[in-house]
């Protein structure tokens, strides 16, 4: 059965979490699961792993969110000649990409929220 542990193992997948901020990121794993619950039909399979990848992809990207809005604007590596720098703007983009492709791939497990049937008078 696909719960918040199933969300978090995802997760960790997708960025390296040390024990402390398991536990820290775990109720925002379960925050994920039942917002992504809350889209499916109801025919859908409950267990589908596509719904673990779904929220561990939506947990990703909140998580991106808080560390950009954390930090103080640019981050920097150096190892001898090579430099390498992440912009939280740029880290927000890549977190968007997984977050959408997460989503899109559970997409026929979902309700259909989009669409509006409206009288068009002749």
């Amino acid at each position: 059965m696909i719960n918040s542990h199933s969300v978090l193992a995802r997760l960790r997948q997708l960025v390296t979490l040390d024990e402390e901020g398991a536990e820290n990121a775990l109720p925002l794993c379960r925050l994920c699961l039942e917002e992504i619950l809350s889209r499916l039909k109801e025919s859908a399979d409950r267990d589908d792993p596509r719904i673990a990848q779904a929220a561990a992809g939506l947990a990703y990207y909140r998580t991106i969110i808080r560390e950009a809005a954390d930090s103080d604007g640019t981050t920097s590596f150096k190892a001898g000649d090579v430099t390498v720098t992440r912009t939280p703007a740029a880290m927000i983009e890549f977190a968007c990409v997984v977050r959408d492709e997460a989503i899109l791939q559970a997409a026929e497990l979902f309700e259909d929220c989009g669409f509006v049937f409206r009288q068009v008078d002749v």
